[in-house]
């Protein structure tokens, strides 16, 4: 009986634990613009990026658990997604991790980040009978730069 009560008291702990991890936040869904600025790496074989700012747009849904950075640094669809605390992480391996954490007021979603600096190379040859466009590779580079973001909701 002696060793059956701490084995029991760590087993309830272990279910009810998932009951005070980080909570969805349904004041985050919505579409959300502003503008992203990179804070370059400070590679010198990096060069410079194409842009250092762009118009941004990141819609979330479903408390965060659904997000997607529409325009901005590395568009896509995030599924690498939990809370830390009150921050939404996001993340895509080896391509972009960022956080977002929503003002005091509710009225300004903050982000702040990394993420890779991605080339595109363009080939002098035409690239076929029916395109021609020159073949394109695009790839990513070693460069990893800061990013951080201002957002209000849309209108």
């Amino acid at each position: 009986m002696r060793n059956t009560l701490p084995t029991a008291i760590i087993i309830v702990l272990l279910l009810i634990a998932p009951l005070y991890a980080a909570q969805p936040d349904q004041r985050l869904d919505g579409i959300w613009v502003g503008t992203e600025k990179l804070s370059l790496d400070k590679r010198t074989d990096c060069g410079k990026p194409e842009h250092e700012t762009l118009s941004a747009k990141i819609a979330v849904a479903q408390g965060g658990s659904l997000l997607a950075v529409v325009n901005g640094f590395a568009p896509g669809r995030y599924t690498n997604l939990h809370w830390s605390g009150d921050a939404l992480v996001f993340e895509i391996a080896n391509k972009r991790r960022g956080e977002l954490r929503l003002s005091s007021d509710g009225k300004t979603l903050i982000e702040k980040g990394s993420v890779r600096r991605s080339i595109t190379i363009t080939s002098g040859q035409r690239g076929g009978a029916l395109s021609g466009q020159p073949p394109q590779a695009t790839g990513s580079t070693a460069c990893m730069d800061e990013v951080a973001g201002t957002f209000h909701r849309e209108k």
